[in-house]
């Protein structure tokens, strides 16, 4: 289904450079605190058990989230606005000069939570409510469904139930340290998602963050810490183990997205890769997807799956002081095919589209593809 350029009112605000580019915003979350919109979509013995105390604590536990929420300094997941039903989408799409938003939820402590017939009722849910109440609203407004990873069984039956309703875009799921994907149990997931032609979108959660209880997490003391290097551990670790395992070997059309998992890492991946991969080859033929199809080797250098399998969304940005150094980064991580541009809207660490005019690293045919083409082409726009 195509999209058209958004109409925005007059006198919004927004640059004419912004206003005059069609731009694909790959990270749009709804408010993090919708639980209870939620609830007419539920089991009512589901909804029972949440509205009490225990339920809505069990989503709301955070270890790492800055003590002074939005005191201050404007730090928090709200300073920009909330979203919860289309509408609210529109008057985003205004504000920032999106032209197309794919709708991301808000509630990315879902997989730290205990019971897992609630969370996947939730998802459900989740989706339902999206359906019917924000990308109805426009043709363009689209959805990255949510998706129930921790069981690849009930991630399959979501699959099956609504991922080819015509505004799901993606599914959504997150990197943490519960889960990798090289697992073969994920194999079935990873069928049903090429049967859709749908992306994998995995987006940084509350479970990326160190357990406090670890000696890891227990010698972390800032925010810094947690939020801005822990999730890219658990980017490149899932990233090495799905193609070290031959997931792309077995599935040569998945794509998978990371979002908030940071990207300046890729060329130290590449090529560390490459260079273990190359003195112990042998070593793959005895994971379970290699071993059970007597593979010894992948088909292709580890790098070439990670830059034709893999997508990142740009935010947060953490641009080089000296643009020949970020120009020198975007050619080696293959920005041209690899980038997507995201806002993280309404969070404090929302990026607007004004930095990829304002810099000089970019030219005309990386911006085009940073704000549309390649979101075309994954999330089947």
């Amino acid at each position: 289904m195509s999209v058209r350029k958004f109409q925005p009112n007059e006198n919004t605000g927004i640059p004419d450079e912004v206003h005059d580019e069609f731009i694909i915003d790959t990270d749009v979350h709804l408010d993090l605190s919708m639980l209870e919109d939620l609830y007419p979509y539920m089991d009512d013995r589901i909804v029972d058990k949440l509205d009490r105390p225990l339920g809505h604590y069990q989503f709301e536990a955070i270890d790492w989230l800055p003590t002074w929420g939005n005191e201050g300094g404007g730090v928090g997941v709200d300073s920009n606005g909330a979203a919860k039903d289309g509408e609210d989408i529109l008057e985003m799409m205004e504000q920032m000069g999106t032209d197309v938003p794919l709708v991301t939820p808000g509630m990315n402590s879902l997989p730290q939570v205990n019971y897992p017939r609630m969370k996947e009722e939730v998802c459900r849910a989740y989706n339902d409510y999206v359906l019917d109440n924000v990308t109805n609203v426009h043709e363009n407004v689209r959805c990255q469904m949510m998706i129930p990873l921790w069981n690849p069984e009930a991630t399959v039956e979501e699959l099956e139930r609504i991922g080819d309703e015509k505004d799901v875009a993606g599914a959504y799921a997150w990197f943490g340290k519960y889960w990798r994907l090289g697992d073969p149990e994920y194999d079935q997931v990873f069928e049903k998602l090429i049967d859709l032609d749908l992306p994998l979108t995995m987006h940084l959660d509350v479970a990326s963050y160190p357990d406090p209880s670890t000696p890891m997490g227990g010698s972390i003391r800032t925010w810094i810490e947690a939020i801005g290097f822990a999730p890219c551990m658990h980017t490149m670790m899932n990233t090495v183990n799905m193609i070290v395992t031959g997931v792309f070997d077995k599935y040569p059309e998945l794509n998978v997205v990371y979002q908030e998992g940071g990207y300046h890492w890729l060329p130290f991946v590449a090529y560390r890769l490459d260079e273990f991969y190359q003195h112990t080859p042998e070593d793959i033929q005895l994971a379970e997807r290699m071993y059970d199809q007597g593979k010894k080797y992948l088909d292709r250098m580890p790098s070439e799956y990670l830059f034709d399998h893999f997508y990142f969304s740009t935010q947060p940005v953490c641009l080089p002081d000296n643009p020949r150094h970020y120009e020198w980064l975007l050619e080696i991580e293959q920005a041209e095919k690899t980038m997507m541009f995201a806002t993280d809207w309404p969070h404090s660490t929302n990026d607007p589209p004004t930095w990829i005019f304002d810099n000089p690293a970019i030219g005309d045919d990386l911006r085009e593809s940073m704000f549309r083409g390649n979101a075309e082409e994954v999330y089947r726009l």
